[in-house]
């Protein structure tokens, strides 16, 4: 509970309620594919919810859409109570820098920069002082369990080290939704529980909101909410 305590202190508490995420009539084309097919979807802060379905079905390209790293053809999606596809391209990247963090199947940590140095990376592109950078990223560590391996590189990390990380590095601006996509799909089964045990447990601690594209049962037996996508749709909720 310490350190807890000294970690929403170090990057306050950044809860929202009610409906943190919604989309309506999200439309994706590739070419002749059409691969989102007018995507309805309201998703209340606090929850961990659990995207399943086949391959192809559409996921990972919802999933971009939601963090504004792809732009839609058509629909809208509001996220925190900001409508964020007609933003400009730089609002974008700053309103996702603040609100959105990200954790990825492929941990995406730079490999020539310690656990601690990834860790502070968003911070420091938002302007925050390297030292209060630090200072947040080695609470987080902390809280995390990650104090021991903070100056080692990500080559000297395990699967599940590496994800803790990225998890920490998702936290690091305090934003209130993250976005996972098959954050599990390189573990074991003890990291992948770990890895899991863990989302919930920011969900009760930080108040934060998980989506995560998922093939794994496990989890999705778990989530708060279960979205289930076929060719393009959300076939049940």
């Amino acid at each position: 509970m310490r350190i807890l305590k000294r970690c929403l202190g170090s990057i306050g508490y950044n809860k929202v309620m009610g409906t943190i995420l919604e989309t309506r009539a999200v439309r994706k084309r590739y070419q002749t594919l059409e691969v989102l097919r007018g995507i309805d979807l309201k998703v209340e802060a606090g929850k961990v919810v659990a995207i399943v379905g086949p391959s192809g079905a559409g996921k990972t390209t919802l999933l971009q859409i939601l963090g504004t790293l792809l732009r839609p053809d058509g629909g809208q999606v509001w996220v925190a109570g900001k409508e964020v596809v007609g933003m400009r391209p730089r609002e974008q990247a700053y309103f996702r820098n603040r609100e959105i963090g990200f954790v990825f199947q492929f941990h995406h940590l730079l490999p020539e920069c310690s656990a601690l140095e990834n860790v502070c990376i968003p911070a420091l592109i938002q302007g925050l002082s390297l030292e209060k950078a630090k200072r947040r990223a080695n609470d987080l560590l902390d809280y995390l369990g990650l104090t021991p391996r903070a100056n080692h590189k990500p080559s000297a990390l395990s699967g599940g080290e590496q994800q803790r990380v990225a998890v920490c590095r998702a936290l690091m601006n305090d934003a209130p939704l993250i976005l996972a996509d098959e954050p599990s799909g390189n573990l074991d089964s003890e990291n992948r529980a770990e890895l899991h045990s863990l989302f919930f447990r920011l969900r009760d601690e930080m108040g934060k909101t998980f989506i995560v594209v998922t093939h794994d049962d496990a989890l999705s037996e778990s989530a708060d909410v279960v979205v289930s996508m076929r060719d393009g749709q959300i076939v049940n909720r």
